[in-house]
């Protein structure tokens, strides 16, 4: 084989190979009590919102006894564990391949909340 051949071969070789996106067996399992792509992202979205909140001194009295009121809250109506959304919230933050279409559906769902808002 002549040089020019294997240099093409190996760097064809290269960009199959180097390129491939994580291996099935390479994604973790879902954690015990996932919370399933939509319920996640709206709950994921009305923390955001708690949070930002909190950083521009919207809360009232003890900021972070509020914020964690309100926190629990928030997962309590949605039925959902405070476990069960850091395991969730654990498991797409760890996978960079489908996390940022993830975070653009939650910057969208962020967006329809403030152009639905009674203050806007």
């Amino acid at each position: 084989m002549t040089p020019l051949r294997l240099s093409v071969l190996m760097a064809l070789l290269m960009a199959l190979t180097g390129c491939d996106p994580r291996r099935k067996q390479d994604i973790p399992p879902q954690p015990e009590g996932f919370v399933e792509r939509e319920q996640f992202i709206a709950i994921h979205a009305q923390l955001q919102l708690l949070e930002a909140a909190h950083r521009q001194h919207m809360l009232k009295g003890d900021r972070d006894k509020a914020r964690a009121r309100y926190r629990a809250s928030i997962l309590k109506e949605a039925g959902v564990s405070d476990s069960a959304f850091s395991a969730t919230y654990d498991w797409w933050y760890s996978q960079p391949e489908i996390l940022p279409p993830m975070l653009e559906v939650l910057q969208a769902h962020l967006d329809s909340m403030a152009r639905n808002s009674q203050w806007n």
